[in-house]
Protein backbone atom coordinates (compact mmCIF):
# COMPACT_ATOMS: atom_id res chain seq x y z
CA UNK A 1 0.00 0.00 0.00
CA UNK A 2 1.35 3.44 -0.92
CA UNK A 3 2.54 5.68 1.92
CA UNK A 4 -0.24 8.23 1.46
CA UNK A 5 -2.87 5.49 1.58
CA UNK A 6 -1.30 4.06 4.71
CA UNK A 7 -1.50 7.47 6.38
CA UNK A 8 -5.13 7.92 5.34
CA UNK A 9 -6.03 4.39 6.44
CA UNK A 10 -4.33 4.91 9.81
CA UNK A 11 -6.14 8.18 10.47
CA UNK A 12 -9.48 6.68 9.41
CA UNK A 13 -8.82 3.71 11.72
CA UNK A 14 -8.46 6.14 14.63
CA UNK A 15 -11.66 7.91 13.54
CA UNK A 16 -13.50 4.57 13.53
CA UNK A 17 -12.35 3.60 17.02
CA UNK A 18 -13.14 7.04 18.43
CA UNK A 19 -16.55 7.04 16.73
CA UNK A 20 -17.36 3.76 18.48
CA UNK A 21 -16.46 5.35 21.81
CA UNK A 22 -18.63 8.38 21.03
CA UNK A 23 -21.62 6.20 20.13
CA UNK A 24 -21.23 4.13 23.30
CA UNK A 25 -21.13 7.28 25.44
CA UNK A 26 -24.11 8.74 23.57
CA UNK A 27 -26.07 5.57 24.26
CA UNK A 28 -25.16 5.68 27.93
CA UNK A 29 -26.27 9.32 28.20
CA UNK A 30 -29.47 8.69 26.24
CA UNK A 31 -30.44 5.79 28.48
CA UNK A 32 -29.57 7.64 31.68
CA UNK A 33 -31.60 10.71 30.67
CA UNK A 34 -34.31 8.72 28.80
CA UNK A 35 -33.70 10.98 25.86
CA UNK A 36 -35.60 8.78 23.39
CA UNK A 37 -38.66 8.55 25.63
CA UNK A 38 -38.66 12.32 26.25
CA UNK A 39 -38.33 12.99 22.53
CA UNK A 40 -41.21 10.59 21.87
CA UNK A 41 -43.42 12.31 24.44
CA UNK A 42 -42.57 15.76 23.08
CA UNK A 43 -43.50 14.57 19.60
CA UNK A 44 -46.82 13.10 20.70
CA UNK A 45 -47.50 16.27 22.72
CA UNK A 46 -47.37 18.06 19.39
CA UNK A 47 -49.81 15.58 17.84
CA UNK A 48 -52.32 15.32 20.69
CA UNK A 49 -52.80 18.83 22.03
CA UNK A 50 -55.90 18.01 24.07
CA UNK A 51 -54.67 17.25 27.64
CA UNK A 52 -57.54 14.90 28.51
CA UNK A 53 -57.06 12.70 25.45
CA UNK A 54 -53.29 12.88 25.93
CA UNK A 55 -53.53 11.68 29.55
CA UNK A 56 -55.78 8.77 28.59
CA UNK A 57 -53.48 7.72 25.76
CA UNK A 58 -50.29 8.02 27.83
CA UNK A 59 -51.67 5.89 30.67
CA UNK A 60 -53.33 3.28 28.49
CA UNK A 61 -52.09 -0.25 29.37
CA UNK A 62 -50.87 -0.72 25.78
CA UNK A 63 -48.90 2.57 25.82
CA UNK A 64 -47.75 3.37 29.38
CA UNK A 65 -45.58 6.29 28.30
CA UNK A 66 -45.85 7.80 31.79
CA UNK A 67 -45.86 6.30 35.26
CA UNK A 68 -49.48 6.79 36.30
CA UNK A 69 -52.61 4.74 36.84
CA UNK A 70 -54.61 4.00 33.67
CA UNK A 71 -57.54 6.31 32.88
CA UNK A 72 -60.50 4.64 31.16
CA UNK A 73 -61.40 6.16 27.77
CA UNK A 74 -64.90 7.06 29.01
CA UNK A 75 -63.70 8.39 32.40
CA UNK A 76 -64.18 12.12 32.93
CA UNK A 77 -61.28 14.12 34.38
CA UNK A 78 -60.52 17.83 34.52
CA UNK A 79 -57.98 19.45 32.28
CA UNK A 80 -55.82 20.23 35.31
CA UNK A 81 -55.81 16.58 36.38
CA UNK A 82 -55.06 15.52 32.83
CA UNK A 83 -52.13 17.92 32.55
CA UNK A 84 -50.69 16.60 35.80
CA UNK A 85 -51.01 12.98 34.66
CA UNK A 86 -49.54 13.64 31.19
CA UNK A 87 -46.53 15.39 32.71
CA UNK A 88 -45.78 12.52 35.12
CA UNK A 89 -42.37 10.89 35.06
CA UNK A 90 -41.47 9.01 31.88
CA UNK A 91 -42.00 5.25 31.79
CA UNK A 92 -39.66 2.67 30.28
CA UNK A 93 -41.01 3.20 26.74
CA UNK A 94 -39.12 4.80 23.86
CA UNK A 95 -41.11 3.44 20.92
CA UNK A 96 -44.81 2.90 20.19
CA UNK A 97 -46.18 0.62 17.50
CA UNK A 98 -48.20 2.78 15.06
CA UNK A 99 -51.15 0.37 14.97
CA UNK A 100 -51.29 0.27 18.76
CA UNK A 101 -51.21 4.05 18.92
CA UNK A 102 -54.00 4.33 16.35
CA UNK A 103 -56.23 1.81 18.14
CA UNK A 104 -55.76 3.55 21.49
CA UNK A 105 -56.43 7.02 20.08
CA UNK A 106 -59.54 5.91 18.17
CA UNK A 107 -60.88 4.06 21.19
CA UNK A 108 -60.26 7.09 23.38
CA UNK A 109 -61.88 9.54 20.97
CA UNK A 110 -65.03 7.53 20.32
CA UNK A 111 -65.57 5.86 23.71
CA UNK A 112 -67.95 8.51 25.05
CA UNK A 113 -69.75 9.10 21.76
CA UNK A 114 -70.23 5.34 21.36
CA UNK A 115 -71.98 5.27 24.73
CA UNK A 116 -74.04 8.35 23.96
CA UNK A 117 -75.13 7.18 20.53
CA UNK A 118 -75.39 3.43 20.89
CA UNK A 119 -75.65 2.77 24.64
CA UNK A 120 -79.45 3.00 24.70
CA UNK A 121 -79.68 0.90 21.55
CA UNK A 122 -77.63 -1.89 23.11
CA UNK A 123 -79.64 -1.70 26.34
CA UNK A 124 -82.89 -2.30 24.43
CA UNK A 125 -81.36 -5.16 22.43
CA UNK A 126 -79.97 -6.78 25.57
CA UNK A 127 -83.46 -6.65 27.08
CA UNK A 128 -84.93 -8.68 24.21
CA UNK A 129 -85.59 -12.41 24.62
CA UNK A 130 -82.59 -14.57 23.83
CA UNK A 131 -82.55 -15.90 20.32
CA UNK A 132 -81.33 -15.36 16.76
CA UNK A 133 -83.11 -11.99 16.46
CA UNK A 134 -81.38 -10.45 19.48
CA UNK A 135 -78.07 -12.00 18.48
CA UNK A 136 -78.32 -10.66 14.92
CA UNK A 137 -79.17 -7.13 16.08
CA UNK A 138 -76.33 -7.23 18.59
CA UNK A 139 -73.89 -8.21 15.84
CA UNK A 140 -75.11 -5.32 13.65
CA UNK A 141 -74.64 -2.72 16.38
CA UNK A 142 -71.24 -4.11 17.37
CA UNK A 143 -70.21 -3.87 13.72
CA UNK A 144 -71.28 -0.22 13.63
CA UNK A 145 -69.29 0.52 16.78
CA UNK A 146 -66.11 -1.30 15.72
CA UNK A 147 -66.05 -0.62 11.97
CA UNK A 148 -68.21 2.47 11.51
CA UNK A 149 -70.32 0.64 8.94
CA UNK A 150 -73.78 -0.92 9.01
CA UNK A 151 -76.31 1.81 9.87
CA UNK A 152 -78.19 1.27 6.61
CA UNK A 153 -78.44 -2.46 7.25
CA UNK A 154 -79.69 -1.82 10.79
CA UNK A 155 -82.41 0.51 9.55
CA UNK A 156 -83.52 -2.06 6.99
CA UNK A 157 -83.64 -4.79 9.65
CA UNK A 158 -85.74 -2.90 12.23
CA UNK A 159 -89.12 -3.26 10.42
CA UNK A 160 -88.71 -7.02 10.66
CA UNK A 161 -88.32 -7.11 14.47
CA UNK A 162 -91.19 -9.33 15.60
CA UNK A 163 -92.09 -7.74 18.93
CA UNK A 164 -93.77 -4.37 18.28
CA UNK A 165 -92.50 -2.87 21.58
CA UNK A 166 -88.87 -3.55 20.79
CA UNK A 167 -89.36 -2.56 17.15
CA UNK A 168 -90.80 0.78 18.20
CA UNK A 169 -88.14 1.43 20.84
CA UNK A 170 -85.27 0.57 18.50
CA UNK A 171 -86.72 2.66 15.68
CA UNK A 172 -87.12 5.65 18.00
CA UNK A 173 -83.50 5.38 19.17
CA UNK A 174 -82.20 5.09 15.61
CA UNK A 175 -84.22 8.16 14.65
CA UNK A 176 -82.68 10.01 17.59
CA UNK A 177 -79.23 9.00 16.37
CA UNK A 178 -80.08 10.29 12.90
CA UNK A 179 -81.27 13.57 14.42
CA UNK A 180 -78.06 13.91 16.49
CA UNK A 181 -76.00 13.26 13.39
CA UNK A 182 -77.93 15.94 11.51
CA UNK A 183 -77.46 18.42 14.36
CA UNK A 184 -73.73 17.75 14.26
CA UNK A 185 -73.75 18.66 10.58
CA UNK A 186 -72.66 15.20 9.48
CA UNK A 187 -73.98 13.02 6.70
CA UNK A 188 -75.87 9.81 7.45
CA UNK A 189 -72.91 7.69 6.49
CA UNK A 190 -70.10 5.73 8.06
CA UNK A 191 -67.93 6.55 11.12
CA UNK A 192 -70.62 8.71 12.72
CA UNK A 193 -69.55 7.84 16.28
CA UNK A 194 -65.93 8.62 15.47
CA UNK A 195 -66.78 11.91 13.82
CA UNK A 196 -69.08 12.77 16.72
CA UNK A 197 -66.22 12.05 19.12
CA UNK A 198 -63.93 14.30 17.10
CA UNK A 199 -66.54 17.08 17.17
CA UNK A 200 -66.53 16.90 20.98
CA UNK A 201 -62.78 17.53 21.28
CA UNK A 202 -62.30 20.90 22.97
CA UNK A 203 -58.87 21.72 21.55
CA UNK A 204 -59.58 23.35 18.15
CA UNK A 205 -56.30 22.52 16.42
CA UNK A 206 -56.51 18.82 17.25
CA UNK A 207 -60.20 18.75 16.32
CA UNK A 208 -59.53 20.29 12.91
CA UNK A 209 -56.49 18.09 12.28
CA UNK A 210 -58.34 14.86 13.09
CA UNK A 211 -61.41 15.92 11.12
CA UNK A 212 -59.19 16.59 8.10
CA UNK A 213 -57.37 13.28 8.49
CA UNK A 214 -60.61 11.29 8.90
CA UNK A 215 -62.75 13.12 6.34
CA UNK A 216 -61.95 10.84 3.41
CA UNK A 217 -62.26 7.59 5.39
CA UNK A 218 -65.32 5.54 4.43
CA UNK A 219 -64.80 2.87 7.09
CA UNK A 220 -63.08 2.40 10.42
CA UNK A 221 -60.26 0.61 8.64
CA UNK A 222 -59.85 3.61 6.39
CA UNK A 223 -59.82 5.88 9.44
CA UNK A 224 -57.14 3.71 11.03
CA UNK A 225 -55.05 3.87 7.87
CA UNK A 226 -55.33 7.66 7.67
CA UNK A 227 -54.47 8.11 11.33
CA UNK A 228 -51.54 5.71 11.08
CA UNK A 229 -50.14 7.67 8.13
CA UNK A 230 -50.52 10.88 10.14
CA UNK A 231 -48.75 9.30 13.11
CA UNK A 232 -45.91 7.91 10.97
CA UNK A 233 -45.35 11.29 9.33
CA UNK A 234 -45.10 12.87 12.77
CA UNK A 235 -42.68 10.16 13.93
CA UNK A 236 -40.49 10.77 10.88
CA UNK A 237 -40.17 14.38 11.94
CA UNK A 238 -39.45 13.21 15.48
CA UNK A 239 -36.69 10.92 14.20
CA UNK A 240 -35.10 13.85 12.40
CA UNK A 241 -35.25 15.93 15.58
CA UNK A 242 -33.75 13.10 17.63
CA UNK A 243 -31.00 12.49 15.07
CA UNK A 244 -30.10 16.20 15.16
CA UNK A 245 -29.88 16.11 18.94
CA UNK A 246 -27.73 13.01 18.89
CA UNK A 247 -25.46 14.59 16.27
CA UNK A 248 -25.02 17.61 18.51
CA UNK A 249 -24.36 15.31 21.46
CA UNK A 250 -21.80 13.43 19.35
CA UNK A 251 -19.95 16.67 18.67
CA UNK A 252 -19.86 17.48 22.38
CA UNK A 253 -18.71 13.99 23.41
CA UNK A 254 -16.10 13.85 20.62
CA UNK A 255 -14.80 17.28 21.64
CA UNK A 256 -14.47 16.15 25.27
CA UNK A 257 -12.50 13.03 24.34
CA UNK A 258 -10.39 14.77 21.71
CA UNK A 259 -9.35 17.45 24.19
CA UNK A 260 -8.92 15.12 27.16
CA UNK A 261 -6.87 12.56 25.22
CA UNK A 262 -5.25 15.01 22.78
CA UNK A 263 -6.42 13.14 19.69
CA UNK A 264 -5.10 15.55 17.09
CA UNK A 265 -5.72 14.52 13.47
CA UNK A 266 -3.02 16.79 12.05
CA UNK A 267 -0.40 15.57 14.53
CA UNK A 268 -1.32 11.90 14.00
CA UNK A 269 -1.12 12.26 10.21
CA UNK A 270 2.23 14.05 10.43
CA UNK A 271 3.63 11.38 12.74
CA UNK A 272 2.52 8.55 10.45
CA UNK A 273 3.97 10.29 7.41
CA UNK A 274 7.35 10.80 9.07
CA UNK A 275 7.60 7.32 10.63
CA UNK A 276 7.37 4.46 8.09
CA UNK A 277 7.72 1.81 10.80
CA UNK A 278 4.82 3.21 12.79
CA UNK A 279 2.83 3.56 9.58
CA UNK A 280 3.41 -0.06 8.63
CA UNK A 281 2.59 -1.32 12.12
CA UNK A 282 -0.71 0.57 12.14
CA UNK A 283 -1.58 -0.73 8.66
CA UNK A 284 -0.97 -4.29 9.85
CA UNK A 285 -3.13 -3.75 12.94
CA UNK A 286 -5.91 -2.32 10.80
CA UNK A 287 -5.78 -5.21 8.33
CA UNK A 288 -5.93 -7.73 11.19
CA UNK A 289 -8.89 -5.97 12.85
CA UNK A 290 -10.84 -5.98 9.59
CA UNK A 291 -9.96 -9.51 8.48
CA UNK A 292 -10.66 -11.04 11.91
CA UNK A 293 -14.11 -9.45 11.94
CA UNK A 294 -13.44 -7.76 15.28
CA UNK A 295 -13.83 -4.24 13.93
CA UNK A 296 -16.95 -5.23 11.97
CA UNK A 297 -18.52 -6.59 15.17
CA UNK A 298 -17.79 -3.40 17.06
CA UNK A 299 -19.20 -1.23 14.28
CA UNK A 300 -22.34 -3.36 14.04
CA UNK A 301 -22.81 -2.89 17.77
CA UNK A 302 -22.86 0.88 17.37
CA UNK A 303 -25.38 0.58 14.52
CA UNK A 304 -27.85 -1.13 16.88
CA UNK A 305 -27.29 1.58 19.48
CA UNK A 306 -28.09 4.23 16.86
CA UNK A 307 -31.44 2.61 15.99
CA UNK A 308 -33.89 5.36 16.94
CA UNK A 309 -37.35 4.57 18.27
CA UNK A 310 -36.70 0.83 18.50
CA UNK A 311 -39.05 -1.23 20.66
CA UNK A 312 -38.04 -1.01 24.28
CA UNK A 313 -37.40 -4.63 25.14
CA UNK A 314 -36.86 -5.57 28.76
CA UNK A 315 -33.17 -6.24 29.27
CA UNK A 316 -32.00 -8.96 31.59
CA UNK A 317 -29.37 -6.64 33.08
CA UNK A 318 -30.24 -3.92 35.57
CA UNK A 319 -29.55 -0.27 34.65
CA UNK A 320 -26.43 -0.32 36.86
CA UNK A 321 -25.15 -3.52 35.23
CA UNK A 322 -25.92 -2.04 31.82
CA UNK A 323 -23.97 1.13 32.64
CA UNK A 324 -21.05 -0.89 33.98
CA UNK A 325 -21.01 -3.04 30.83
CA UNK A 326 -21.09 0.01 28.57
CA UNK A 327 -18.33 1.64 30.65
CA UNK A 328 -16.20 -1.46 30.20
CA UNK A 329 -16.72 -1.31 26.44
CA UNK A 330 -15.71 2.35 26.37
CA UNK A 331 -12.57 1.61 28.40
CA UNK A 332 -11.73 -1.24 26.02
CA UNK A 333 -12.04 1.04 22.98
CA UNK A 334 -9.89 3.72 24.58
CA UNK A 335 -7.28 1.10 25.40
CA UNK A 336 -7.30 0.01 21.74
CA UNK A 337 -6.54 3.61 20.71
CA UNK A 338 -3.72 3.82 23.25
CA UNK A 339 -2.26 0.49 22.09
CA UNK A 340 -1.76 1.93 18.60
CA UNK A 341 1.26 3.85 19.98
CA UNK A 342 0.21 7.05 18.29
CA UNK A 343 1.15 10.57 19.47
CA UNK A 344 -1.92 11.03 21.66
CA UNK A 345 -2.20 12.22 25.24
CA UNK A 346 -0.77 15.26 26.97
CA UNK A 347 2.51 15.89 28.76
CA UNK A 348 3.70 18.84 30.81
CA UNK A 349 7.43 19.26 30.86
CA UNK A 350 9.66 22.32 31.15
CA UNK A 351 11.78 22.36 27.98
CA UNK A 352 13.20 25.88 28.23
CA UNK A 353 16.69 24.47 27.76
CA UNK A 354 15.61 22.30 24.79
CA UNK A 355 14.66 24.58 21.85
CA UNK A 356 13.98 21.63 19.56
CA UNK A 357 11.37 20.27 22.00
CA UNK A 358 9.42 23.54 22.01
CA UNK A 359 7.64 22.48 18.83
CA UNK A 360 6.15 19.38 20.48
CA UNK A 361 2.32 19.74 20.13
CA UNK A 362 1.70 17.23 22.93
CA UNK A 363 3.50 19.27 25.62
CA UNK A 364 1.11 21.71 27.31
CA UNK A 365 4.10 23.73 28.57
CA UNK A 366 4.73 24.91 24.98
CA UNK A 367 1.30 26.60 24.74
CA UNK A 368 1.99 29.28 27.35
CA UNK A 369 3.18 32.52 25.65
CA UNK A 370 5.73 33.26 28.36
CA UNK A 371 7.24 29.77 27.93
CA UNK A 372 7.31 29.71 24.14
CA UNK A 373 6.91 33.28 22.83
CA UNK A 374 7.95 32.43 19.26
CA UNK A 375 6.00 29.21 18.74
CA UNK A 376 2.95 29.02 21.01
CA UNK A 377 0.55 30.73 18.58
CA UNK A 378 1.43 28.41 15.68
CA UNK A 379 1.13 25.37 17.93
CA UNK A 380 -2.26 26.56 19.20
CA UNK A 381 -3.58 27.19 15.67
CA UNK A 382 -2.44 23.75 14.54
CA UNK A 383 -3.92 22.14 17.65
CA UNK A 384 -7.29 23.80 17.10
CA UNK A 385 -7.30 22.61 13.49
CA UNK A 386 -6.31 19.06 14.47
CA UNK A 387 -8.85 18.78 17.29
CA UNK A 388 -11.62 20.26 15.13
CA UNK A 389 -10.90 17.72 12.38
CA UNK A 390 -11.07 14.91 14.95
CA UNK A 391 -14.37 16.14 16.39
CA UNK A 392 -16.05 16.54 13.00
CA UNK A 393 -14.82 13.13 11.89
CA UNK A 394 -15.85 11.27 15.06
CA UNK A 395 -19.35 12.74 14.87
CA UNK A 396 -19.92 11.06 11.47
CA UNK A 397 -20.27 7.64 13.06
CA UNK A 398 -18.29 4.40 12.92
CA UNK A 399 -20.22 2.83 9.97
CA UNK A 400 -19.24 5.77 7.75
CA UNK A 401 -15.51 5.42 8.48
CA UNK A 402 -15.59 1.62 8.41
CA UNK A 403 -16.91 1.78 4.86
CA UNK A 404 -13.98 4.00 3.88
CA UNK A 405 -11.52 1.62 5.57
CA UNK A 406 -12.89 -1.28 3.54
CA UNK A 407 -12.56 0.66 0.30
CA UNK A 408 -8.95 1.59 1.10
CA UNK A 409 -8.00 -1.99 1.96
CA UNK A 410 -9.49 -3.28 -1.30
CA UNK A 411 -7.21 -1.03 -3.38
Amino acid sequence: MAAILQVIAGVVFVFTLLSIVVTEVNSLIARATRLRAKNLRNSIDGIIEDPVIRAKVYTHPLIQLVKADPIAPSQRISREEAEKVASSSIGAVDWIDPQTFVDVVLNTIKAESDQQMFGSLLNVIDGMPAGPERRGLRVMVNRIVTTGQGMKELRKALPYVQDRRYRSALTEIVNQIDEEVSLLGMEQSNNIALMAGIRQIEQPNLRKALATVMYSAESMEGARGNLETWFNNSMNRARATYAARMKLLSVGVALAFALALNIDTVNIARSLWEDPAQRQALSSELAYSVQSGELQSQVDGTASLDDEFRANQADSASPIEDAVGTGAEIAHQLQDIENLSLPVGWTFQNVADQPSAQSDPNNLWNYFPENNPDGWLGLLAGKILGIAATVIAAAQGAPFWFGIVNRILRR
